[in-house]
Parts: C-alpha cells; structure tokens; sequence
C-alpha cells in the first residue's frame, strides 16, 4: 500500500493568526534555477524571543513572502577582532599569529534556524511576522571599534518530489544577501545530473591596487590603512567587509568607510578573511610586493609569500579556521587577502589582478532520498596567474555543504568544498639574481556535512582539500606561501545536529485521508476520514487552546466491519463562546497500545464560516471565489499546475460578511485541471478547477 504522508504542523500564533501546513501535492516539480528568494536584513537587531523582523527590498529571486512560507534567518557576519598592530591582530592573542577573531558572546556568525511567515511580504520588502518567536538573536550592523554584523532571510519553497532539470546555481554574495542554495523536499530530490553550485559565490577577495613611489609604515605592519599608498587589501569574511573588493573579478570601492577597525590594508587576517600583504619596503617604493593570505573556513588558510629582495615574510596571514562550525552553524568560505603590487602588471589592469579571490558559498539540501547522478559543489576560487613582477593574491575558502537523507546514499553524487589555488607571477630577474615576488597562499578547505557516506569519486578529488599555494620565479617556488589546510568532512551527522525544520512528514499507521474542524453557532464539528484502521481501537479527540498543550474531550471506537475506509464526526460545544483559536488533533489508539497522532487542525472565531465556492466551473475566462467572513482578515489565493509549480498567486484583504473576488486572468492559462488553494491564516483549503476554453 501506498501511504499517504501527513504534514505535523508545530502550531504557535501572533496576535492569533495560526499556520497550518499541509504537506505539498504529491507530484514532481521541476526546477532548473535557484528557487529560493534573498531578503537583505534592515532591521538592526532582532533578539530572541522576537515574532516580527523588519526585511529590505528583494535582491535575488521573485517569490513574495506569502502566510505559512518555510524561511531560514541566518547571521552571515558577526564577529569581533582585535585591532591591534601586532601579531595579536584578529584573535587578540599572539597564538592566533595575526590572525582570527575573539570568541565571545558576541560571535553570532553562521547562527540559523527555520521559521514559518505568519503574514505577506512583497518584494519591496516590509515587516515580516512569524508563527513563533525566534529561538536566536540577529544583528545588522556595520563595523565600529569591532566586527560588522549582516544577517539575511531566505525563503525556502517545499517540494515533494524535485527534478533538477538545469544547473542551480547561488547568487553571488553581495555584502547583504545571496550565497546560498537551499532545497527541501519530502520525498526526493532528483539530481538527473546536474550541478548545485556555490564555488566563488562567497566572501570576497580584497581589491588589488598598483602604489608607486614613497608609501607609509613598515613591513611590520598588521594594520593599515586604505590611504597608506602602500601594502594590499584584507579580503571579506564572517568580521567584515574592506573597503576595495573584487567583486566578480571587477574592482569596487563599498564605502568611504574602512570596512575594518583600524584600517583594511596590511597582512593581519580578519576572521576567516585572509591578509593583504604587507609590503617589504613600503616606506620607500612599494616595490618588495608580497602575496595575499588564503581565505579559511573548515581549515585555515595558507599565508601570502615573501617580499622581493629582501624575502620579508611579511605576506598576508592565513584567513582563520571558523572553530563553531556545526551541522546547524555554517558560514561561507573567506575571501582572499591582496597582494602587493607597483607594477600594476596582470589582467585586469591597474594592479587589479593582485586582487584576492572569493570562497565558496553556503548549500544546504534536506529531503527523504536523494538520487540521480550529479556534482554538489562550494569550492573557493583560485588566484589570478597573469601578475608579472608583482605580489599575487589569495585564494578564497571552500564554502559549506550540509546533506541529509533519509534513506538511500550519495554514491553517485560528487561533492567538494575545496580552498582554491593562490594566485601566481612570472617574474624577469634583476641585477640582484634575485627574481620571486610573493605568491598568493591556498584556500583553506570548507565543511561538508552529510548522514550517509560519499561516493568514492568525492574522495578521490580530496573533497575539502586546501588549495595548494601560488608559483614564482618560473612556476619553480613558493618563496614563502603555504597551502590552506584541510577542512571539515562529517558522514555521520544526526537529524537532531541539523537546524529544526518547523514541519514533519510522517507516515501514519493509519492514514488520516482528511481532517476538518467546521464551527456553526458555537458548535465545532470535528470530521476525518482514515483508512486502512486494521489494528485501530478507538479515536481519542484532544483538544488545546495554544497548539501546544492538549486535552482529551472524548472519544469514539473503531467503527465495526470497516477496515479500509471510514467517516468519523464528533461534535464540541465547550468552551468556544469566547472565542479565540482553538486547536484539535485526533489520537488513533491501537490494539497493542501503540498510538499516532493526526495533523493539527484549528478554529477560530472571525475567520471563515461556511464554505468556499468556486464558479464557474470549468472555467473559461474568469472564476469567482466566494466564502463568508467573520472578520476582516487578510487571505492568500494560489493556483498550482498539477506538477506542484505556482502559476499565480494573490493576497486580497477580505472584510466581515460575503466576500466575492473574481480572477480574470483564467483566459491566459492553457486548457487543463489545477488546483486552487485558499488561505486565512487558519487552514488551507483546496478546489480543482478545470479552464476549458
């Protein structure tokens, strides 16, 4: 027998408004792009406990926030470091070697977690309610005597089954949103060999910039800043953005601002960032160039190489291991710090191809099984190698990868998060005999975490490998740059590890084909269908006023000689006269004393009385939907093909008493059954229309 699975919704409300889930239609969906919509954080902070959170303009996706849409909040930055000018830089220790950041109560990056919208949002943005608080606080701040703080919000559409039938790639980080890719599906995720992909979408690689002539400070330097006229650029990591990037290998200049206390030059590594070089004789020509630090993550990244004649190891620091990473805590990969250059040699001009490079994002994928060949991929980008005479710059992380399935294994999947290669420089000797300039140093490798092993294709691509370190004099040499190290590869993560999904799909012994709660002048009538009932006993009816807490209010036996299909209806009177939300769950006792409970429905008082109709139906050219309100609320409308795929979808601020809204657009849909869903914030209900031209 083919079980029916039932969506367990976790039911809370805000100024009682409910969600309930249903579980998505059974059929496949297909998607051959990024599904999931990028709402940039504005609100500055969030604190635990919070129901509401204040969200910017969309800038990737075109999906509005509708009640009941699975989301995921999670800190992108939020680190501290020590600004100070020694190898204390960073991690505000000297065993950190001028890199890191500080581990206190104010280290929120890679904090997540699910929650359900209680409310619509446009793509303009807005307030956005939730069903429950949040468990974690947020911050959206920009640097000051510490690290900055970004935070995004991600919708996360719900499939049952997911056909990839494209490439699905994540939007490039921008500094506010974007990096990530996250897909759930009850049942299966289809790979059909194509590729998810977050390699080089990360944090970004600092911005290379040729300085000539006399600069400022010494090759000691860990600090300094933008205007020095000497030394690189730091790179973009969990404690901040600097000022000059390369952003999708083209310069830019964020802000007027710093980016970084103190300055965003030099070789100290903010956070998982990697150093700018610092220059051998900055004082003088800025001509000793130096290579940027590797970007880190799972493993650290590898350190810049050496200044020209005089060999300072004054290379960018390695970009910091990022120590909290959990299944339920994920960041990107770091960017890459710059190298030193006066020359501007390399393509792009302008001492731009000493930039460092950025790491790999964030992909997240949950769902019963997962099948199909396919390359699950976050590697950090590798290094310009067209730098003549000049310091290269630093390969960014490998990004985060979480995987979990069910059932089945990954056998045919090949998966990576691997720190890119440093980037490396011809060089022409001089009187001196003396021709290596710094290369850039390796990206450290990402995380991967999966429940089921990797097939042996991953493993033999040394799957979160750090990026070897960049070449000079004649590809023969490091001349002082170090690979990144390996980074983190867990098989054997638990559910519980993983950040809570706000819905479960279960099979039930018995399965609960439909569960109504209809009220009729104080009256609820509960009603639901099972089928098969072999084993059942007796239907318990508990009842609740928060979701949370349940009562049982009685009872009523399997009824005799039916085992593959029955109707059950009780009624309830208590308790309901003041109205308020009001929540109902069957309990289906077995023989052996086993029990399992069905889905969690609700009433209450001033949502929708009496039925829902649709006319005409078959439709031509428009439909009507009309249903009786108690109270002014605001509804959603979708039509779904019978793939699963929204075909559209409207909010409608629907007032007490009959409510009629006509949909004329049915001319321009193909002729066909769909399925048109209704939602008050209390429960959906759903109709098939067919349009018949």
């Amino acid at each position: 027998m083919k079980h029916l699975y039932v969506w367990v919704a976790l039911f809370s409300f805000y100024q009682h408004t409910v969600i309930a889930q249903s579980c998505p239609m059974t059929s496949t969906s297909s998607v051959s792009s990024n599904p999931n919509t990028f709402y940039p954080a504005i609100q500055a902070n969030v604190n635990a406990g919070t129901s509401s959170i204040v969200l910017d303009a969309v800038t990737y996706g075109s999906k509005p926030i509708s009640p009941g849409d699975i989301l995921l909040v999670i800190q992108m930055q939020g680190a501290q470091i020590s600004s100070s000018n020694s190898n204390k830089y960073g991690s505000g220790s000297s065993a950190g070697n001028g890199s890191g950041y500080l581990n206190n109560g104010n280290l929120l990056a890679g904090t997540m977690e699910y929650v359900v919208a209680s409310n619509s949002v446009p793509l303009t943005g807005g307030t956005l309610h939730l069903a429950s608080a949040l468990v974690n606080s947020y911050r959206n701040t920009p640097f000051g005597t510490d690290g900055q703080y970004t935070y995004q919000v991600v919708s996360v559409p719900v499939y049952y089954d997911l056909l990839l039938t494209g490439p699905v790639t994540a939007p490039r980080w921008d500094g506010k949103s974007g990096g990530m890719v996250v897909l759930y599906a009850t049942d299966n995720i289809n790979l059909n060999a194509q590729t998810i992909d977050a390699s080089g979408f990360g944090f970004r690689g600092g911005g290379g910039r040729a300085f000539t002539g006399a600069g400022s400070g010494s090759s000691s330097d860990y600090i300094t800043s933008s205007v020095s006229n000497a030394n690189g650029g730091k790179g973009e990591g969990i404690a901040g953005t600097p000022k000059y990037l390369n952003d999708n290998n083209a310069f830019l200049d964020v802000s007027a601002s710093e980016g970084y206390p103190n300055g965003s030059y030099g070789m100290g590594a903010p956070g998982n960032a990697g150093g700018g070089g610092t220059d051998g004789n900055p004082a003088n020509n800025n001509d000793e160039n130096t290579g940027g630090g590797g970007g880190g993550n799972g493993g650290a990244g590898g350190k810049g190489g050496n200044a020209w004649s005089s060999a300072t190891p004054s290379g960018g620091k390695p970009g910091s291991i990022f120590a909290q990473a959990s299944p339920s805590r994920l960041v990107m990969g770091g960017g890459g710090g710059a190298g030193t250059t006066n020359d501007a040699t390399g393509y792009p001009k302008n001492g731009f191809a000493s930039s460092g490079v950025a790491g790999g994002g964030i992909i997240i994928l949950v769902a019963n099984s997962i099948t199909g060949p396919g390359t699950i991929k976050a590697n950090g980008a590798s290094g310009n190698n067209t730098v003549v005479n000049d310091g290269g710059g630093g390969a960014g992380a490998g990004g985060s990868i979480l995987i979990y399935s069910n059932t089945g294994n990954l056998s045919t999947v090949t998966v990576s998060a691997k720190g890119g290669i440093g980037g490396s420089n011809e060089v022409t000797k001089n009187s001196n005999n003396n021709p290596a300039h710094g290369p850039g140093g390796g990206g450290g490798g990402g995380v991967i975490y999966t429940n089921v092993p990797l097939s042996p294709l991953s493993t033999a691509l040394n799957t979160v490998n750090g990026g070897n370190a960049g070449l000079t004099s004649a590809n023969t040499t490091n001349y002082g740059a170090t690979a990144g190290s390996p980074g983190i590869l867990s098989t054997t993560i638990t559910q519980l590890q993983t950040p809570k999904f706000p819905l479960t799909c279960i099979v039930l012994p018995v399965t609960f084909l439909d569960l109504a709660a209809d009220q009729d002048n104080g009256l609820v009538t509960i009603k639901w269908d099972v089928a098969p009932q072999v084993n059942t006993v007796e239907y318990v009816v508990e009842k609740s006023g928060d979701g949370i807490n349940f009562t049982a209010i009685g009872n009523l036996p399997r009824q005799s000689g039916n085992a593959d299909k029955a109707r059950y209806e009780y009624p309830d009177n208590t308790g309901f006269d003041k109205g308020g939300t009001v929540y109902y769950r069957i309990k289906e006792v077995e023989g052996s004393g086993q029990s399992m409970y069905s889905k969690i429905v609700s009433i209450q008082a001033g949502g929708l009385s009496g039925k829902l109709s649709v006319y005409p139906n078959p439709a031509k050219e428009s439909v009507t939907v009309s249903f009786n309100s108690l109270a002014q609320t605001t509804i959603s409308l979708r039509l779904f093909d019978l793939k699963g795929s929204v075909i559209w979808q409207h909010q409608h601020q629907a007032h007490a008493g009959q409510n009629n809204i006509t949909i004329d657009n049915i001319r321009t849909i193909p002729n066909g059954m769909y399925i048109l869903q209704f939602f008050d914030g209390l429960k959906p209900e759903q109709v098939k229309l067919l349009v018949n031209h």
